[in-house]
């Protein structure tokens, strides 16, 4: 009630102790009236509450994309680079005919060991035939044992020759072979590193360009070593599945599907990571080796998890923490955060059932702090989200 003054003929004049006794007695109740505390008016907030849900148990890391080949063409013979056959950066066939290396001298080089090898065979006849004749003669003794040996050593030797020569005739001819270099696969071949006219083979100007595969593509990630035992298990079992997204042009992650094709079987001790690679089609052949991208893979499924918003988790410096709901009251509980998907996370510390704040002025967000919740369901929220999210825009430029 609004503090009223006390009219002076109510208080005596005489016994002037009575009189200021009561006047102190009106002014001391009227001013604890006006000092009485307010209740602060409940905080607005929106809740939902935790629910039991199967999810996929799904890890994300950092990778890098990888060829599945590589190769760098080189020059297998010493000669001068006649020509080039491809445009940089194209995509090439296996067996396509890259670069050409200079030929005369080296179908001169066939050509003499061709020669060689006929002069071989030649002696080799004349040697087998002097055998022949003379083997008779030399079994029953008639010519005499010196002789009979120099007649099997020749032959011998012939046969040595040929064989030599065959070799060197066989080596010409792959040198010959090497002045065309050829793509060993198909890939993207990139830029050449050596221009027509120069010199090249082994020592000096070896590397001619490099060849790469693009489809498939493998991306090379390091899970921590406390997962191996996760992945390894998922592994054995049969395929893992992955989605490697990769930003290109400012627009959104392009999800590409594939799965893990190699746990490694180390861990390395100076980051306590173990390497692991996955495979997916690039069939436009777009992302190139070398490629930051993200990684998804799923390792099984968890059943039946309490999930929550991931909006409905806080943190501070040393916990993570979400705000229940009870009795028109809020309170905070510290939890365990385990996997998301699509926009849930797991948590582990609250049971399913418990109303958690999903969205509130965050200053008001205290222990004991009075709200007024409006409490959904997981399943409404994430109804109302999706369409908020497909709601088109409103409103027009001025």
């Amino acid at each position: 009630m609004p503090c009223r003054p006390v009219p002076s003929r109510l208080i005596p004049h005489r016994g002037g102790v009575f009189a200021f006794t009561l006047a102190a007695m009106a002014l001391g109740g009227c001013g604890a009236a006006d000092t009485k505390p307010k209740e602060p008016a409940p905080m607005i907030a929106e809740a939902i509450t935790a629910e039991l849900r199967s999810v996929p148990n799904v890890r994300r890391y950092p990778g890098t994309t990888q060829a599945v080949q590589s190769v760098m063409i080189v020059a297998r013979v010493t000669g001068y680079l006649d020509a080039r056959h491809f445009k940089e950066g194209s995509m090439v066939t296996k067996g396509d005919p890259l670069f050409s290396i200079e030929r005369a001298p080296f179908e001169a080089a066939v050509a003499s060991a061709q020669g060689r090898m006929d002069e071989a065979v030649a002696q080799t006849a004349y040697a087998r035939i002097e055998f022949a004749r003379n083997q008779p003669l030399g079994e029953s003794g008639a010519i005499s044992a010196s002789e009979w040996d120099r007649i099997a050593a020749a032959a011998a030797e012939a046969d040595g020759l040929l064989e030599s020569a065959a070799g060197d005739l066989e080596i010409a001819k792959i040198n010959l072979s090497y002045t065309t270099v050829n793509a060993p696969f198909s890939g993207r071949i990139g830029q050449r590193f050596i221009d027509v006219g120069n010199l090249v083979g082994p020592g000096s100007n070896v590397n001619l360009a490099e060849l790469v595969t693009v489809d498939p593509m493998r991306i090379t990630f390091e899970p921590p070593a406390t997962e191996s035992a996760a992945f390894l298990a998922a592994w054995q079992k049969g395929s893992v599945p992955v989605t490697v997204s990769v930003d290109q042009n400012g627009s959104s992650p392009r999800g590409l599907e594939g799965s893990v094709d190699l746990v490694d079987n180390t861990v390395d001790p100076s980051t306590s990571t173990f390497l692991a690679r996955a495979e997916f089609p690039n069939p436009s052949g777009d992302i190139l080796p070398g490629t930051y991208a993200r990684v998804e893979v799923q390792l099984s499924m968890l059943p039946n998890r309490v999930v929550v918003p991931d909006e409905a988790i806080f943190k501070d410096t040393q916990y993570t923490f979400v705000w229940l709901i009870k009795d028109d009251k809020i309170s905070r509980r510290n939890v365990t955060t385990g996997v998301l998907w699509n926009g849930l996370r797991v948590v582990e510390g609250i049971a399913a059932g418990t109303a958690v704040v999903v969205a509130a002025d965050s200053t008001g967000l205290r222990e004991g702090a009075a709200v007024h919740a409006s409490i959904v369901t997981l399943a409404g929220w994430e109804k109302a989200k999706a369409k908020k999210k497909s709601a088109p825009a409103t409103g027009a430029a001025s």
